[in-house]
């Protein structure tokens, strides 16, 4: 998934459960996850989000929130392991 495409499935989840206030327009809204992305423990704080938000909800596109949720889990677990990786 292309770093874009991931912020922009974050934003509209953000939206689409109210995770966030309207009120904050959605190019700040990328922005802000934009230069947060490099941050294990902010995507650690979305991913617990999204499972929170989620978890009793019947409304969900379950593929979608599985695809998002171990693509932000692959980058948390590349940031918190880089100083460990050998190339």
């Amino acid at each position: 998934m292309t770093r874009d495409k991931l912020i922009n499935d974050i934003v509209q989840f953000c939206y689409e459960y109210d995770v966030i206030d309207k009120g904050i327009s959605e190019d700040e809204i990328k922005s802000i996850v934009y230069h947060k992305l490099d941050e294990p423990d902010f995507i650690e704080d979305i991913i617990n989000t999204i499972i929170k938000n989620t978890r009793t909800r019947n409304d969900i596109d379950v593929g979608k929130i599985i695809a998002l949720l171990i693509e932000l889990e692959k980058i948390r677990l590349e940031l918190e392991y880089k100083d460990y990786v050998t190339t």
